[in-house]
């Protein structure tokens, strides 16, 4: 029952920024077409909202409307030109009598109703993505999700893992406390849901504790050196002590964690996007898809390495909306491990191209990481992001061939089935139903709401699309009765909210901390010990490169972009290094960091959402070390050659050329 009550509250609040978002889209349809139907609707809306508030000769038009109304360029003369009247009339402007039809009522009425639902939903934004946060982090808590370098394995690592949670969500609270009373309005609201939310998953640490999972483990089994008793505390819980013995001793301001941490709901809608583009994933995952994908490939037999590569390339397209790759990891990770290796890829291989399925889209249009870069920086456009982007993009892809081609493990010869070609045909005809439904629904959603598919509106229109493909793939599979699809239940909108929460509270607890470190970077002054002049734009960007390759280690990448902006961003330009090759070095750099141990988040996402796939292969003791950590080598070899093409690249031409 509990289980149902908390994935029901986490499909309430993914859904209460899709009518948000699709509130604002139709209303403002509503006010284009109102304009269309009756020429002067502007002035009817005024006269219908003076009819609201029973005044003929005086209305008050809020500050919204009015900006909504200026921005649609809907006048309120005969021409859809005129300017629109700006946040008040005044009492002198006296309104000329206008007898509305039933009609113009009706329209009227449901679309100002429209205005004050969708207004109230963006006033509480913040708070709807500080609960989504917290009833995530239930499950993820519940389920002993939480992100660690190493999953606990006995009794010791389980007792580090919750006790750590402990502390880490107490420290939390009485930073909280110590804010709620500078905090008024909607603030003290969120300060006061933090306490009560972070007390609550502090509850569930200890009853996780009396309910163990190793209770019947044998003592001979209990062994675990200390190192890996401090791998299994989750990350966030390290990041929540550093930013607390910081603020508490060492800045003696013990609100500032929590200051920091409600710095997030200011980029509340950007976290609510990673919800939904994890919950597409989880529905995603649910499909029949993945299986029907690989399935156009199975007839061509293509080597595992080929195909690999194949898989990271496609999956740069998802990346490219996302804005982050560890969203697609946590999205996609597990069908792409499965499809992997049920088309007959290794455990490492598969590890691996599950790790860096994302990273080379980061770069793509129209991703929402390039346009913060380009937002906080007036030196770089989006356009010229996204056009030297492509070509990082086409080393990336190149280098990535080339490596897999020299670690291939057999030969790379193509040896199609009989009638390849054929059997391809038959696959991709059920398939290609499949892109026809989620293009139709996408284009239906652009053309009524008058809209564009972009990263500001895809993450709310793809899962719409994916619950409708989940009606019909369902119904496809029992009329199929393919060998695959015979063990799978009815896809139940629950389950996927509780998985959905399971790794969304694991993400979102992580990435919140992560921003905490970021203000103890920055407070911290840290990177003043840094000098200004390095010498040359070479030396300059050697130094500057392993920074950013250790801050992709720590942070999660809006956080690091931002940090980035307002700290080794102004020394690169000091030392003459071209803006676009500082960002362009950042992007690829945060990437390499995300898959480079110690931390190398990419991966631990990885086995989070593939630990019920993994298979214990036997230990090989003479095996090469290339052959023990290939899943780790083979993304660092291919991002740490993109990093050095794209970093130094430029720099060596443009001092060859002078």
């Amino acid at each position: 029952m509990a289980k149902k009550i908390v994935s029901w509250a986490v499909l309430l609040f993914l859904f209460v920024p899709l009518v948000q978002s699709f509130g604002q889209l139709v209303q403002a349809r509503m006010l284009e077409l109102g304009e269309t139907i009756w020429p002067r609707y502007a002035e009817i809306r005024i006269h219908c909202i003076a009819d609201q508030i029973n005044s003929a000769k005086r209305v008050e038009v809020n500050a919204s409307d009015s900006a909504l109304l200026d921005e649609l360029d809907l006048g309120s003369g005969t021409s859809s030109k005129t300017p629109v009247k700006k946040e008040t009339t005044t009492a002198s402007a006296a309104l000329a009598p206008m007898e509305l039809s039933f009609g113009q009522k009706l329209y009227c009425g449901t679309e100002r109703k429209l205005s004050t639902i969708t207004i109230f939903a963006i006033d509480y934004i913040p708070m709807t993505m500080v609960i989504l946060l917290l009833v995530a982090g239930i499950v993820s808590t519940t389920r002993r999700y939480h992100i660690a370098l190493k999953n606990p394995e006995n009794r010791k690592e389980e007792l580090a893992s919750e006790i750590s949670q402990i502390f880490a969500n107490l420290i939390l609270i009485f930073s909280a406390s110590y804010m709620l009373p500078f905090s008024k309005g909607v603030e003290a609201q969120i300060q006061v849901l933090w306490i009560i939310g972070l007390a609550f998953l502090t509850g569930l640490n200890v009853y996780n504790i009396q309910k163990s999972e190793f209770s019947n483990v044998s003592k001979g089994q209990e062994k675990s050196r200390f190192s890996e008793i401090l791998l299994a505390i989750p990350l966030y819980c390290w990041m929540a002590f550093v930013c607390g013995i910081y603020f508490a001793l060492f800045e003696h301001h013990p609100a500032g964690l929590a200051i920091y941490l409600q710095k997030l709901t200011a980029h509340a809608t950007l976290y609510i996007q990673i919800g939904l583009y994890v919950w597409t994933g989880i529905l995603l995952r649910d499909t029949s898809l993945g299986r029907r994908f690989f399935d156009l490939l199975k007839p061509w037999r293509l080597p595992a390495e080929l195909l690999a590569v194949i898989v990271v390339i496609a999956a740069a397209l998802p990346t490219a909306y996302s804005g982050a790759s560890g969203i697609v990891v946590l999205a996609l990770g597990a069908t792409i491990f499965v499809e992997l290796r049920r088309a007959g890829a290794s455990q490492e291989r598969a590890l691996a191209a599950t790790a860096m399925s994302g990273s080379l889209g980061v770069v793509l249009p129209p991703c929402l990481l390039v346009v913060i870069v380009a937002s906080l920086n007036l030196d770089v456009t989006t356009d010229e992001l996204f056009y030297w982007g492509w070509r990082v993009f086409a080393i990336s892809t190149t280098l990535f061939l080339i490596v897999s081609w020299f670690l291939r493990k057999d030969s790379w010869r193509i040896q199609p089935e009989q009638n390849a070609l054929k059997t391809t045909w038959s696959v991709f005809k059920p398939f290609s139903l499949y892109i026809l439904i989620a293009a139709v629904i996408v284009f239906v959603l652009v053309f009524g709401l008058n809209t564009h598919f972009d990263e500001h509106t895809a993450p709310y229109m793809l899962p719409i699309a994916m619950l409708a493909l989940i009606y019909w793939d369902h119904k496809q599979s029992l009329k199929e009765h393919h060998p695959a699809s015979g063990a799978r239940d009815v896809v139940k909108i629950s389950r996927t909210s509780y998985d959905t929460g399971s790794h969304l509270g694991a993400l979102l607890m992580l990435m919140g901390l992560s921003a905490c470190m970021g203000g103890v970077f920055e407070r911290s002054n840290v990177i003043n010990l840094f000098p200004t002049q390095l010498g040359s734009p070479l030396s300059a960007m050697i130094v500057l490169t392993i920074v950013l390759v250790i801050i992709g280690m720590l942070m999660d990448p809006y956080g690091a972009v931002i940090l980035v902006s307002v700290t080794l961003y102004p020394i690169a330009k000091a030392n003459g290094i071209h803006p676009l090759n500082f960002w362009m070095t950042a992007l690829v750099s945060f990437e390499l960091g995300y898959l480079t141990p110690p931390v190398a988040l990419n991966h631990l996402l990885t086995k989070h959402v593939v630990r019920e796939y993994l298979e214990k292969e036997p230990q090989i003791h003479h095996a090469s070390f290339f052959a023990r950590y290939e899943r780790v080598i083979v993304p660092i070899l291919v991002l740490f050659l993109t990093l050095i093409v794209t970093a130094f690249g430029p720099i060596l031409y443009q001092s060859w050329n002078s």
